[in-house]
């Protein structure tokens, strides 16, 4: 009897052990299985990049016009734009995913509805589909035999001087100097077919100079970087230093106002400079 307890106990127990290696052997297989589907989320992928679809790119060289107007609209030769307007710089494009990116806004995409040898119809920024024709006249050619761009000149040189007199009786002259540069700023409008295009226009740099007869009391350049501090950088990048003014006259400095605006632009920003009679200058935003 007692050999029988004692065989049953030894069975319970082995059984027992089974049992407790099969449920490590479990929670083995779980933790292997777990660090592998762990290992697979964490590592990263890079997804392939978009080609360029080099036959879209190919098919698009030439001089396209416009269905309706019979307009010359551009020409695409290589990988790059060119307008009939010499204002407008041509830029790099792209064909990728049925649309087309040009280099002057890369975000930004063109679907393209229809290309084939001789038609081109795309969606512009509005949502209008644009048709163009293949050009097969010899004389569009000429809207593209000077190549050379013209940046815009706004400014020309301007001299401009006044006297005043200060509360106490001093009497001052004042000049203005407005100077043409070949510094470019570059503003981006959009053709009628709504594509986006690069206009450039040369920059100023502005003397203002304060004599008490031959002893000059001040004498400065300005450029537009002048205003950072006043004007925000994204707006500053984008504009000219078009113009300065006289101002009004105090017994410490004389007041002129410079104008820092887009170019052909309604907005701009009005900047009080004091000149002080010791050659120290200090700058304070009017308007904007």
């Amino acid at each position: 009897m007692r050999i029988s307890q004692n065989r049953a106990t030894f069975a319970g127990k082995m059984k027992q052990t089974r049992h407790l290696i099969l449920l490590l052997c479990g929670a083995l297989l779980c933790a292997c299985g777990n660090r592998s589907r762990h290992g697979s989320v964490g590592a990263t992928s890079t997804p392939p990049p978009r080609s360029v679809d080099e036959e879209a790119m190919q098919q698009l060289r030439g001089i396209w016009v416009d269905d309706e107007t019979e307009a010359v609209v551009f020409m695409m030769r290589a990988d790059s734009i060119f307008y009939p307007d010499t204002l407008n710089l041509p830029t790099a494009f792209t064909v990728i995913e049925d649309s087309l990116f040009l280099a002057n806004n890369p975000g930004t995409g063109y679907p393209i509805h229809l290309l084939t040898d001789n038609r081109f119809e795309y969606e512009n920024l509005a949502g209008d589909i644009i048709h163009l024709h293949r050009s097969y006249e010899p004389e569009d050619s000429l809207f593209f035999l000077h190549n050379e761009y013209t940046p815009i000149l706004l400014g020309q040189l301007v001299k401009r001087d006044t006297v005043a007199f200060t509360p106490d009786g001093q009497r001052l002259h004042l000049y203005i100097t407005v100077n043409p540069t070949r510094m470019r700023v570059l503003k981006t409008t959009y053709t009628d077919e709504g594509m986006a295009v690069e206009n450039s226009y040369y920059d100023n740099i502005i003397h203002i100079g304060v004599y008490e007869g031959r002893r000059r009391l001040f004498s400065q350049d300005f450029q537009k970087q002048h205003f950072a501090d006043l004007v925000p950088a994204p707006f500053l990048d984008g504009a000219i230093l078009s113009n300065m003014a006289f101002g009004r006259v105090t017994n410490k400095d004389c007041h002129f106002h410079a104008t820092i605006c887009e170019p052909e632009g309604a907005r701009c920003y009005v900047v009080d400079i004091a000149a002080s009679l010791n050659g120290q200058y200090s700058t304070r935003l009017l308007e904007y």
